[in-house]
């Protein structure tokens, strides 16, 4: 019998900036695959990396942001690659400032915008992605975020 390998091997992370009725979510457009896309960062971990220190590296590499105050959500992605025949998890994470900020893209991004987390909803390329941000909405911008959920603050 042959089973799908199942594999953790990269990070899903979003960046709120403010709070309730004013909160704003950091989209990215994809340059490079899947390109054109609407997404939150995301990034490979990377050897002795815990999956955290992957979201804040990515973060900064991607947006150039590197404060804030790191969240787990409690939500994984999963997407099937059918180049490799696997089954991809991915935990999502949560990067929380206090306003929006001037982000600098990377070469893997193209476009990038503040948005209301409805917009931001309606925006996003991917199913997962949807439902991460529906969760983040309910957990984090609805209500003050659980501190147990909180991993680490960044400079």
């Amino acid at each position: 019998m042959t089973e799908l390998p199942i594999r953790a091997r990269g990070v899903i992370a979003f960046v709120l900036a403010g709070s309730g009725e004013a909160a704003r979510v950091l989209l990215l457009k994809r340059r490079k695959a899947p390109v054109g896309a609407w997404c939150p960062v995301s990034g490979r971990i990377e050897a002795s990396e815990a999956a955290w220190q992957t979201a804040l590296r990515e973060i900064a590499e991607e947006t150039g942001i590197r404060h804030g105050t790191l969240f787990s959500t409690g939500v994984v992605d999963s997407f099937y690659d059918a180049s490799e025949n696997t089954l991809e998890i991915m935990p999502v994470f949560l990067l929380m400032i206090p306003r929006e900020e001037t982000v600098i893209l990377d070469e893997s991004q193209s476009e990038s915008a503040w948005l209301d987390p409805d917009v931001a909803l309606e925006r996003l390329t991917f199913a997962g992605h949807r439902s991460a941000l529906a969760t983040i909405r309910r957990d984090f911008i609805e209500h003050p975020p659980d501190p147990l959920r909180r991993i680490a603050s960044g400079d």
